[in-house]
C-alpha cells in the first residue's frame, strides 16, 4: 500500500511530468548564462582580434566542458525519469537540490575562468559538478527504495545506471584535493573523466540480456 505522501497513480504521472517540464527549463536557463559568460576578443585589427582569441581558448574550453556536464546530466535526468511513474514530496526537494547544483555551473565557470591561478576557484567548479551527480544519484536510491520506478525498469539496468553516475561524482569530488597538489592536473582530470563517462553511457543504459526475467523476477519479491 502507498502512503499519501508518494504515489503511483494518474496525479504522479502528472506531478512528475511538471516536474520534467519545470527542470527542463531550468537546465535551458543555465546553459544560456554559460554562454553568455564567454569573454569577447577585441582588437583594432583582425590579428589583433585573432590573438585575443588564441588568449581566451582556455575560457573557451571551459565552456565548452561545463556545456558537456550541463548536457550529460540532464540527458542523466531525462533517461531516469522516463523511467519514474511515481512522486514523492523527498524525490520534488531532492530534484530542487540537483537543480541548485545546474545552476550553480554557471557560476562556478565563471569563477574558474577568472580566478584560474587560484586552488579555491577549482575546488569550487569540483564541488559544484560533484554535489550535483551526489543529488542525482540520491534521486536514483529513493525512487528505487520507495518503488516509484516503472516496471520496465529492470533492476540490473538502474544499478548499471546508479554505477555509471557514481564514477564522475567521486571522480569530480577526488579532484578536490588534488587541486591543492596540482591545479592543471585536476582540470585535465575532469575532462578524462567526461570522456570515460561518455564512452560508459551506452554500457550504463543499454537494457539487460534477459529484461523479461528480470521484470518477473522483480515481480516475485513483490
Amino acid at each position: 500500500m502507498t502512503q499519501a505522501s508518494e504515489t503511483t497513480d494518474g496525479p504522479a504521472e502528472v506531478d512528475n511530468e511538471r516536474l520534467v517540464f519545470f527542470s527542463d527549463a531550468v537546465v535551458a536557463i543555465a546553459l544560456t548564462l554559460l554562454a553568455l559568460e564567454l569573454p569577447v576578443p577585441h582588437g583594432s585589427s583582425d590579428a589583433e582580434v585573432w590573438r585575443a582569441f588564441r588568449e581566451h581558448l582556455p575560457d573557451y574550453a571551459m565552456f565548452l566542458l561545463s556545456f558537456a556536464v550541463i548536457a550529460a546530466y540532464w540527458v542523466a535526468h531525462k533517461w531516469l525519469f522516463g523511467r519514474v511513474g511515481g512522486f514523492s514530496p523527498r524525490l520534488l526537494w531532492l530534484n530542487f537540490v540537483w537543480l541548485l547544483g545546474i545552476i550553480l555551473v554557471p557560476f562556478a565557470t565563471k569563477v574558474l575562468i577568472e580566478d584560474s591561478p587560484y586552488q579555491l576557484s577549482a575546488v569550487l567548479y569540483a564541488a559544484v559538478v560533484g554535489g550535483t551527480g551526489l543529488a542525482l544519484i540520491n534521486s536514483l536510491r529513493h525512487c528505487r527504495a520507495r518503488g516509484l520506478l516503472r516496471p520496465h525498469a529492470a533492476p540490473e539496468m538502474m544499478r548499471r545506471f546508479q554505477l555509471f553516475l557514481t564514477f564522475p561524482t567521486v571522480a569530480f569530488l577526488l579532484s578536490i584535493p588534488f587541486a591543492f597538489v596540482t591545479l592543471s592536473g585536476a582540470k585535465y582530470s575532469w575532462a578524462v573523466v567526461f570522456v570515460l563517462s561518455a564512452l560508459a553511457a551506452r554500457w550504463a543504459t543499454r537494457p539487460g540480456a534477459h529484461p523479461d526475467r528480470e521484470q518477473s523476477s522483480s515481480s516475485a519479491r513483490r
